[in-house]
């Protein structure tokens, strides 16, 4: 066998993510912000509130479409749900870092 033949070699699949966490680490505004809503959303009690706020605002519609504004709102809630879930996303980001550098 030839140790040099790249068709026999295996496929790193966590090359891609480790390639995004060496990115990340020149930048620190976005890792500290992740840690940040990492340390808030992965308590037990942020656990909760993040629970809460999924239920409450994320996954209901909060716009009635009895509303004359109704187009108006709908466009307004989504942007206020994409809050939401950009804080989510950036506490489960963390996360993930943590399990990959345990790794």
């Amino acid at each position: 066998m030839n140790e040099n033949n790249p068709y026999i070699e295996p496929e790193n699949y966590y090359q891609g993510y480790q390639d995004s966490i060496n990115k990340l680490k020149d930048r620190p505004d976005v890792v500290e912000f992740d840690k940040l809503c990492h340390l808030v959303f992965y308590s037990p009690d942020g656990k909760m509130l993040m629970d809460a706020i999924q239920k409450r605002f994320i996954e209901p519609s909060l716009a009635s479409p009895a509303s004359p504004q109704y187009p108006t709102l709908v466009i307004f809630m989504e942007g206020f749900k994409e809050a939401l879930r950009t804080l989510k996303h950036c506490a489960l980001s963390h996360e993930q870092r943590i399990k990959a550098e345990i790794k």
